[in-house]
């Protein structure tokens, strides 16, 4: 940490650019430190290497204490971003580690944007999702919206579009709007730059497609880096030319819920997975709200509107019905998110409507949907993907940039 207090409760923050090496080792030889959050002693650290920081002198039960095994990497972005919001006319009180007595936490740095007080958490290391949840709750209970920032080096690209991402950094998605497809906000501290993860829209558990930027830390202030916005087309492109690979490969794609699904298939069509319609497949800005592969959720509903007759109705109630027994009986998966409160039935109906869009389903009035159409059950690869490749030409135009 970069804040204690000394013998007379006074704050010394060693992060301020005032201290030379010097200045910090007489500081060092004529006071004591002590933690503002537990009032046990710390010392000062100068290495040559490492930042210059405070650390409890005996192991401690103290919540600094526990998250004060902070990298090179994290202290220095912390660093960084406490700069760069120290320098923007329109943000106030700008302050480093600040102790909230009230929640007991310490976020990295707290601000004032206006009238709204924002503490912002740079996480580097890996933690578990009550304790990120315990966080945002905490700080929501004061009125604070918390500023989640990833810490980049843990990124793992898949593609010029498509990134793996772990359930510890699915914690950091946060939407703009809702109905907005999530993004994540990371930085990194070698390159001083931000990576932005925009317009994400998962294909399976882990693998995502998005529109990655990157800027650097002073070539926007935090205004402009919250108002970016991407556009959805390139990732669309990149989605839809993925089907191909999963097509070709699917065996490797086989997790529990959609093997149940491949093995239905097997029995009532005679089918694997590999030959679903391209109408399962579709790139829907809500996507991250179910866990399981797209391929599973769109093709059990894909499954019941096929069991209905032609022209025959059904509610949006029925279909939320029907995937409701799905996800008790674990053959899908949802995606529960700290900082986004959408029920995954919202997911359900942007499929329906976009299956309107298709022409696959006509809306006669408000939640009620009629079948307008059979599902084609291609049993030539070839075809089919050549299927896929009208219905990426279809999807876009009809999507545009929405």
């Amino acid at each position: 940490m970069f804040v204690a207090c000394d013998e007379k409760g006074i704050h010394v923050n060693v992060a301020e650019k005032k201290w030379s090496r010097e200045g910090l080792k007489r500081m060092r030889k004529q006071s004591n430190f002590f933690c503002p959050v537990c009032s046990n002693e710390v010392e000062l650290k100068i290495g040559s290497v490492i930042t210059a920081h405070f650390a409890h002198k005996r192991l401690s039960d103290c919540t600094a204490s526990i998250s004060e095994a902070e990298s090179q990497y994290h202290m220095k972005g912390k660093l960084d971003l406490f700069e760069w919001l120290q320098i923007q006319p329109n943000l106030k009180d700008v302050r480093l580690e600040p102790y909230l007595g009230e929640i007991k936490q310490r976020p990295d740095i707290l601000f004032r944007d206006g009238e709204a007080r924002i503490p912002l958490e740079f996480q580097c290391s890996k933690i578990d999702s009550k304790t990120f949840r315990k966080r945002s709750v905490s700080y929501l209970e004061l009125q604070m919206n918390v500023f989640w920032i990833l810490g980049a080096k843990t990124l793992k690209r898949a593609g010029s579009r498509s990134f793996l991402i772990s359930p510890f950094q699915w914690l950091f998605a946060e939407i703009p709007s809702k109905g907005e497809p999530p993004r994540i906000y990371s930085y990194c501290t070698e390159s001083k730059s931000f990576i932005v993860l925009f317009s994400i829209i998962p294909f399976s558990p882990k693998l995502i497609f998005t529109f990655p930027q990157k800027y650097s830390l002073n070539s926007l202030d935090y205004h402009d880096l919250k108002r970016q916005k991407i556009s959805k087309q390139n990732v669309y492109v990149a989605w839809f030319d993925h089907i191909r690979k999963f097509r070709l490969k699917s065996s490797n794609y086989l997790t529990k819920d959609s093997a149940y699904l491949n093995m239905y298939l097997y029995k009532t069509k005679q089918l694997p997975l590999s030959y679903l319609s391209s109408l399962a497949l579709l790139p829907l800005q809500t996507t991250y709200l179910i866990e399981s592969p797209v391929y599973v959720w769109q093709g059990w509903i894909l499954v019941y509107i096929d069991r209905i007759q032609l022209h025959q109705s059904f509610t949006f109630q029925d279909i939320c019905h029907y995937i409701e027994k799905k996800v008790v009986g674990k053959l899908i998966r949802i995606r529960r998110l700290p900082q986004i409160n959408l029920h995954y039935s919202y997911v359900i109906k942007e499929y329906l409507i976009q299956l309107c869009h298709l022409l696959i389903l006509k809306s006669s009035q408000k939640n009620i949907f009629i079948k307008n159409r059979n599902i084609q059950w291609l049993t030539n690869m070839e075809i089919l993907l050549k299927d896929d490749e009208e219905m990426k030409r279809n999807f876009i135009t009809i999507n545009g940039d929405r």
